[in-house]
């Protein structure tokens, strides 16, 4: 219930629509080369930290992020911070 599929609220159906939604978007600006190399490099730095279960670390340039580049990526940021606690909720 918690991850979606057939037996998942609809609650859990919107917010799991709202995240590959944003999240396509952050593919779609990275794959266009529409991302700045600071935010290029603090994903690149979240992705090496949940890569090693460094859950404090992801949210902590998930933050960073928040603070200093707003501008450039509110739209996927509260997909992505849903995203790292559910990777941290069930330690894949």
């Amino acid at each position: 219930k918690a991850l979606g599929g057939s037996q998942a609220t609809q609650a859990k159906k919107r917010e799991i629509e709202d995240n590959s939604r944003k999240i396509g978007a952050l593919f779609a600006k990275l794959n266009s080369g529409d991302i700045s190399p600071n935010v290029s490099s603090k994903l690149v730095q979240l992705c090496s930290a949940l890569d090693s279960s460094d859950f404090a670390t992801a949210m902590h340039l998930q933050v960073i992020l928040t603070t200093s580049d707003w501008d450039e990526c509110n739209f996927w940021l509260s997909a992505l911070k849903r995203m790292i606690k559910t990777r941290q909720n069930f330690r894949m």
